[in-house]
C-alpha cells in the first residue's frame, strides 16, 4: 500500500492513516455514507478506475487495507483492457 494512497484516505477521515492501522474498521476512523461517496470519486479520479456496482458494498470501505485490495484488483483490470 502506498503512502499517496492512505494521504487520500486521511483526508476523509481526518487523521493521519498509518500502515498499522490499516486494518482499522474506517468507520470506527470517522468514514460516514458522505465522506465513503466523496472517498470512492477521489479514489477513482486518482488510479483513473470506475468501481463496477458489486464494489460498492460495506466490506470494500470496510478497512483500508481491504479498500487497497480492490484498487490494486481494478487498476489491474483497466490495465489488462489497454
Amino acid at each position: 500500500m502506498n503512502n499517496e494512497f492512505l494521504k487520500i484516505i486521511s483526508i476523509f477521515i481526518k487523521s493521519d492513516l498509518t500502515q498499522n492501522m490499516i486494518d482499522e474498521n474506517l468507520r470506527d476512523l470517522g468514514l460516514d455514507s458522505l465522506a465513503t461517496i466523496e472517498l470512492l470519486l477521489e479514489i477513482e479520479e486518482y488510479y483513473d478506475i470506475s468501481f463496477p456496482d458489486e464494489y460498492l458494498s460495506e466490506k470494500t470501505f470496510s478497512t483500508a487495507n481491504q479498500l487497497w485490495k480492490v484498487v490494486i484488483q481494478l487498476v489491474n483490470m483497466e490495465n489488462s483492457l489497454v
